[in-house]
């Protein structure tokens, strides 16, 4: 008998498992890391420390920030295509689902969900374990060599050659000992305009900002998902610890009719209405609401935290959002026809059944950020000198399409009662996003595509699930190439940029060749090259503010982008083509593309 049981306890037991690449945090970058790694044929696993699958965008974040539907490639618009043709499918192209889902954009939790595990068990040497919560890791000088994790059954060591974080708050690097930071740089650190304590309203940037350092953390919210069919709408229950004092502010707004609408599409109510499929919203944070979902000044200590702190924050949280929306649609001093207004939306019926409709996962927009080869700032998304366009990086991997953008971090004080010190929101370029932003400065052996290097204000225009994702499809490749290379720093950029070019993602954006055009590639290589920072004659170009397309949130293509491969060829530009390329010396063409081609074929991998 007891060699019996011995026998039956065996598999608990087994301690240790080896992958070719290990993936720490099934966001969308880790997944994206994980799938393009194990497309490649390697033994990959995807480790997640929760029972949560998917991050935000299972968690409530269903309204996908970026700006114009060009900058948004490779993975991510896999996944938004696939979401896109299930609407299709089941409700018919003509629908009203399938024009609210706006090319798979807006997308209901629980079909990215459907989406996201059907394209992971497509993969068939990919491993998704859950619940493994990272203990410790293990590493010599340069290298992670195994880490220790907490399981449902038993401790495990797991061992691999790559690693990849793709946590929102850098954990795995944390615990190899990466170099990082979580605090705001001053604005003479690195020369940021948006840096340090600011004062940000309408544009300008108030008296009283002093661009002083400081460790706050930008502060976070819940994306909750609402319904107003009353079929699959919910009561949102009261909050166990609720606390009706917290609210009573908004009583005056509310009585007085300053407050008209609860749920705005604007910023004049107390909730962002996004509107996604079948009658639902994804309710945000408005930034100057009298009282916001985000509690400024209230989630400090997220990023070192450990369980027991972040389960605090993250309770504290919970309580606060249901807590306004209970008060809201129940509070007798709420004028009644704002509370019928405000009860005409209640919790989805169909989300979230794991967490009793409430949403898994805290919106943290920023945490830990690595010290990496190459620090991500302000700079790199503004118009490069004498050009339209931001910064060419010739070791890019992905680019962005996003405003710099921060929530805040301190409460509203008396020197500006309305404004929350450390919100601004400035529009810049689109963006290119080098590979020395994803590699810590002292191991050779970890990618960390999320809590990337960047300033605080830099990585506020990059914390976006479809610019993170961008980087994990990259950090799956480089991983895969660092297998060949021995590590992460002997990857050949080249090689890694014409595998994501291959794989139908831009370093570069562009507003006229799609990601299906056969020139892609070559106009994706070419813009490395730094062609098209002066494709516009800077001196008299006016560049007109962005055309809304759908909503409030997105629009059309950015002017000035234009690579206009049926132009013409004028000797000016074929010159100074040449002689940014010599190895295309002697190519005629006598249109643009036919150029781009022509040395993209000549040229490309020497």
């Amino acid at each position: 008998m007891r060699y019996f049981l011995l026998l039956l306890t065996v598999p608990l037991l087994a301690a240790e498992a080896s992958y070719d690449i290990a993936v720490y945090g099934s966001t969308p970058a880790g997944i994206a890391s994980a799938i393009v790694a194990a497309r490649q044929g390697h033994k990959v696993a995807l480790i997640e420390p929760s029972r949560h699958f998917g991050g935000l965008l299972t968690g409530g974040l269903s309204n996908t920030d970026f700006r114009t539907l060009e900058a948004v490639t490779g993975f991510y618009r896999e996944y938004m295509d696939r979401a896109h043709a299930y609407y299709i499918a089941t409700y018919g192209k003509d629908s009203k689902q399938v024009t609210d889902n706006f090319f798979g954009a807006l997308t209901e939790p629980h079909v990215s969900d459907k989406i996201l595990r059907e394209m992971v068990a497509e993969q068939k040497t990919l491993t998704v374990l859950m619940e493994h919560y990272l203990l410790s890791a293990k590493r010599n000088s340069t290298r992670i060599e195994e880490a220790s994790f907490r399981t449902p059954i038993a401790p495990l060591r797991v061992k691999a050659k790559v690693w990849i974080d793709a946590t929102y708050e850098g954990d795995l690097a944390a615990a190899a000992k990466a170099p990082y930071r979580t605090d705001r740089e001053s604005t003479r650190e690195y020369g940021e305009r948006f840096a340090g304590v600011i004062f940000f309203d309408q544009g300008r940037i108030l008296p009283g900002s002093t661009g002083a350092a400081d460790a706050g953390e930008q502060c976070a919210n819940f994306r909750i998902i609402m319904t107003k069919r009353a079929s699959n709408r919910l009561p949102v229950p009261m909050p166990a610890k609720y606390n009706r004092q917290e609210f009573m502010r908004l009583i005056p707004y509310l009585q007085s009719g300053r407050i008209k609408e609860i749920y705005t599409e604007d910023h004049s109510g107390i909730l962002r209405l996004t509107y996604i499929p079948n009658e639902k919203s994804d309710m945000n944070d408005i930034k100057q609401a009298v009282v916001r979902l985000s509690l400024p000044g209230e989630n400090q200590g997220w990023a070192d935290g450990d369980e027991k702190t972040r389960q605090r924050i993250f309770d504290r949280h919970l309580t606060h959002n249901m807590g306004l929306l209970y008060f809201l649609q129940n509070d007798p001093e709420v004028p009644q026809a704002i509370r019928d207004k405000a009860n005409e939306w209640g919790l989805a019926k169909d989300e979230f059944l794991a967490t009793q409709h409430l949403p898994p996962a805290l919106y943290v927009r920023e945490a830990r950020r690595i010290l990496g080869d190459r620090i991500f700032t302000e700079h790199d998304t503004m118009p490069a000198p004498g050009s339209v366009r931001a910064h060419v990086h010739k070791d890019a991997i992905a680019m962005g399409d996003y405003a710099l953008n921060s929530h805040g971090h301190n409460p509203a004080g008396p020197l500006y009662p309305h404004l929350v010190e450390g919100d601004f929101s400035f529009g810049p370029a689109p963006f290119m996003v080098p590979y020395g932003t994803i590699l810590p400065r002292t191991l050779s052996n970890l990618l960390v595509p999320v809590a990337i290097s960047a300033s605080h204000v830099g990585y506020s225009a990059l914390r976006l699930e479809p610019t993170w994702t961008a980087l994990g499809h990259a950090a799956g490749l480089a991983a895969h190439l660092a297998l060949q290379a021995g590590d992460t720093r002997g990857v050949s950029l080249p090689k890694l940029q014409a595998m994501l070019h291959q794989q139908k993602q831009a370093t570069i954006y562009t507003s006229d060749i799609d990601r299906n055009s056969p020139l892609f590639p070559a106009v994706q290589w070419a813009g490395i090259q730094g062609l098209f920072s002066d494709l516009v004659e800077y001196k008299t170009a006016v560049l007109p503010p962005l055309q809304r397309r759908f909503g409030t949130q997105y629009s059309f293509a950015h002017a000035l982008h234009a690579i206009e491969p049926e132009k013409p060829m004028d000797a000016a530009l074929l010159a100074r083509w040449r002689k940014a390329l010599p190895c295309a010396a002697g190519v005629e063409s006598t249109t643009r593309g036919g150029f781009l081609q022509a040395a993209f074929d000549r040229c490309a991998g020497k």
